[in-house]
């Protein structure tokens, strides 16, 4: 008597709603990143938000009131821009590129000089910022206080090169590694293939208003890619 063998192929399981739009959206990062940005660049928003008019003013109120809550309080906020991919972050810098090429800074300053801020410095951000100033260590060391918990120094705030009477960096080519990425955050844990702006920033929060329409382009993409996983499944 033969006795058939017991299939080696596992029965996926069915994902959920949640799982596959988070399936969804690792796949557009994958698929899409280069593309979606080319898209947000030439102004694609714009006529498929003519065939979905009442996307743009959709909650409008409140996502604004939410993203001013920025002015008191910290927190984060993903805009629609993919990040860098890790395992290859020097070819996926488009979402970082375009965000570059649209962000403004108004030169505020909120960023220098708010107390208990703090900016750490890295080994390369010390020995740059004296050998351009001539000076030394130790008097560099000497506007710093010592995080024993992260092992590192940091500059106290208000930031002592912030110039307040003509508002801004008084050593601005040699300013800290991040200072250049400010306000440019890490990714969300919830929005981990998207770019993150700290809402602390006026200019900020300003560009997160002026690219609210960009999701839609995200959303469309994502629809894709669901449509694509709902066809393999059938």
């Amino acid at each position: 008597m033969l006795i058939p063998k017991k299939s080696s192929q596992k029965i996926s399981r069915k994902l959920s709603p949640e799982e596959k739009l988070a399936e969804a959206k690792r796949l557009c990062h994958i698929r899409c990143a280069s593309e979606c940005v080319d898209q947000k660049r030439k102004g694609l928003h714009q006529k498929l938000l003519k065939m979905r008019p009442h996307w743009s003013v959709l909650k409008r109120d409140e996502q604004h009131r939410t993203i001013d809550r920025g002015e008191t309080e910290p927190f984060d906020i993903a805009i629609p821009l993919p990040a860098k991919d890790r395992k290859d972050p020097e070819k996926t810098s488009w979402g970082v590129d375009l965000f570059w090429e649209r962000f403004r800074c108004t030169g505020c300053g909120r960023c220098c000089y708010t107390p208990g801020a703090g900016l750490y410095l890295d080994r390369e951000d010390m020995e740059r910022i004296c050998q351009h100033l001539g000076w030394s260590m130790k008097r560099l060391k000497s506007l710093c206080r010592r995080d024993k918990a992260q092992k590192a120094w940091a500059l106290k705030q208000p930031c002592p090169f912030y110039d307040s009477e003509g508002k801004g960096c008084t050593i601005y080519p040699v300013r800290p590694l991040t200072c250049t990425r400010y306000p440019l955050h890490p990714p969300l844990r919830e929005m981990p293939y998207n770019l993150a702006v700290d809402a602390f920033c006026p200019a900020a929060r300003e560009f997160v208003k002026e690219t609210l329409g960009w999701w839609i382009v995200c959303e469309t993409n994502w629809a894709r890619m669901l449509r694509d996983m709902d066809e393999k499944e059938e």
